[in-house]
């Protein structure tokens, strides 16, 4: 069910074709944003925003690989196009899970570019239009992997996202003058393609639901979508450098 109840504003979510960000897409078009899913995949992002559109929201589809500054101001200037730019989602990631002494210079690197650096850079061009009209929300996701290491060797992810944690908190100060909030959210274990595809046996991620998380299932998409909504919201206009762990309480 779809409901607007303020001015349309223009929502962009990165990695928006799969996974937690198509939740997210999903989530904020629920509540009447103009919502442009940018995935490196198009075809996956236009499913995304078609299904959007077949629920009653507004969606486009864009081309976007994160590692490129230009590409995600393109982005960014098409969103204006359409709705002034009011809440960019910073989701797009990668992972691998490889023992410390095996990572070489150039899978490091190619991780960090997706992972911190179109991060930071998201951040930068979303600033860009935020802040001279002094309103947005910036949402970037972060992991528990920037509390805690990692169950398996992931070293490289793990510093990325605690890199992704303190970029939040810098950039919430820095902006918060200019009336623009920056926050984070950080997920546990979701079910998802790509979390599944770190596991070496069929039944481990239910294994560690049993196990090792307090609430005793699974995260979702949709948890993590709810969280972003909330944090990207008026609800949460006097909440900023804030990292909302949702994690069913991995980390307690």
């Amino acid at each position: 069910m779809f409901c607007v109840s303020r001015e349309p504003l223009g929502a962009l979510v990165t990695g928006g074709g799969r996974g937690i960000g198509r939740a997210v897409a999903s989530r904020l078009a629920a509540r009447g944003d103009v919502v442009f899913v940018g995935d490196v995949d198009f075809a996956s992002a236009e499913r995304a925003a078609a299904g959007i559109r077949s629920a009653g929201g507004e969606a486009h589809a864009l081309s976007l690989d994160v590692r490129s500054v230009e590409a995600l101001g393109a982005a960014v200037a098409a969103v204006e196009q359409v709705a002034p730019l009011g809440v960019m989602v910073n989701n797009a990631g990668w992972a691998f899970s490889e023992p410390l002494l095996e990572v070489s210079p150039e899978r490091f690197d190619a991780l960090m570019a997706v992972n911190l650096r179109g991060v930071f850079f998201g951040v930068q061009a979303a600033a860009r239009v935020m802040c001279p009209r002094r309103r947005g929300s910036i949402v970037n996701l972060a992991s528990t992997s920037a509390f805690t290491a990692s169950t398996s060797p992931m070293v490289a992810y793990d510093t990325s996202k605690g890199a992704v944690r303190m970029l939040t908190v810098a950039a919430a100060r820095e902006l918060a003058p200019a009336g623009v909030r920056v926050n984070a959210v950080a997920p546990g274990t979701v079910d998802t393609d790509l979390t599944r595809s770190l596991l070496s046996e069929p039944g481990e991620l239910e294994g560690q639901a049993a196990g090792l998380i307090p609430l005793g299932r699974l995260g979702s998409p949709e948890d993590v979508a709810e969280a972003v909504a909330f944090l990207s919201s008026d609800a949460a206009s006097y909440v900023t450098g804030h990292v909302l762990v949702v994690d069913g309480g991995w980390l307690t």
